[in-house]
């Protein structure tokens, strides 16, 4: 039976642990940065509550380069980081008697990058996919293990997403894990002509400017959702987060008016002139709805 090393570090890794421990392959050891190291990820899980179910122990870390001595300790045959975003360094890429198996939420060649679930939902793709590839040196250039497909609907949000990339993870793995302990391991190049990059995304990426188009901020808050920060917008001297929107409409009436015009309120849900139409915001934190004004 081979030896697998983990490492992980968000709610994907816990559910990718999970389903290989209960598929009881030999995993011998757990490696998960320190909370305090992962101010950055809105969607952090401590993998120990994972491993304690199965009396496993994880060694908690600060940067995974300053860990070559224990990993080459652990002798894996093969490393699985799943839900990791700090770079492998080659020191510990040929530490593995096999290799080292990444994960990446798009279909590569296509979309390698940073945020891919972010940026697909924002650029209002119908199609994502998911991604098991063997780690080189390059950003997500390694040769493919497995990936599969799946739809993006206009109503799903980066929960709804984040949550097929799990199933997608969990699927491949419960097909391929077997493969690798029969000695089974598969490779497919990919075509980097192919390829295509996104960039890392900052804090105003994600500012609602109402001159955008109803479906392009509906996109930018869905794609921001939850387990992500949360789109937002700079009004009342406030950085205020907006989670669900809906697409209005438009009336004939009102397209003179200035975008970030307030329509409506009514409870807790406003209407709001966009650069082409109305929008309804239907879950936000704006606290007290007076303070807002005529405009956003």
């Amino acid at each position: 039976m081979k030896r697998y090393l983990f490492i992980g570090a968000v709610e994907y890794s816990a559910n990718c642990l999970r389903i290989l421990l209960e598929m009881g392959i030999r995993i011998t050891d757990i490696m998960s940065p320190s909370k305090s190291a992962c101010v950055f990820n809105s969607d952090y899980a401590d993998l120990g509550i994972v491993a304690g179910e199965y009396n496993k122990n994880v060694h908690y870390f600060a940067h995974i380069d300053r860990e070559v001595d224990y990993v080459k300790k652990c002798r894996p045959d093969i490393i699985f980081v799943l839900g990791f975003s700090q770079i492998i360094p080659k020191s510990i890429l040929d530490i593995p008697t096999i290799g080292t198996i990444g994960s990446h939420p798009a279909l590569l060649p296509c979309n390698r990058g940073r945020h891919p679930i972010i940026w697909a939902l924002a650029k209002g793709l119908k199609k994502g996919g998911l991604t098991l590839f063997w780690l080189d040196q390059g950003v997500d250039t390694g040769d493919i293990w497995a990936q599969k497909e799946f739809k993006i609907s206009f109503d799903d949000d980066a929960s709804a997403v984040y949550k097929k990339a799990i199933d997608s993870t969990v699927d491949i793995l419960k097909q391929k894990v077997p493969e690798l302990e029969k000695g089974t391991i598969s490779r497919t190049p990919q075509d980097h002509s192919k390829a295509n990059y996104w960039r890392k995304r900052t804090e105003k990426d994600g500012e609602v400017d109402w001159r955008m188009s109803s479906e392009e901020i509906y996109n930018l808050v869905r794609a921001l959702a939850g387990p992500y920060v949360g789109a937002h917008c700079n009004t009342v001297g406030k950085n205020i987060k907006i989670w669900k929107t809906r697409i209005l409409q438009e009336r004939p009436e009102l397209k003179s008016l200035r975008p970030g015009k307030i329509i409506n309120i009514e409870g807790r849900r406003i209407i709001i002139k966009t650069g082409n139409g109305l929008i309804e915001l239907l879950d936000h934190e704006f606290e007290l709805m007076p303070e807002i004004g005529d405009y956003l």
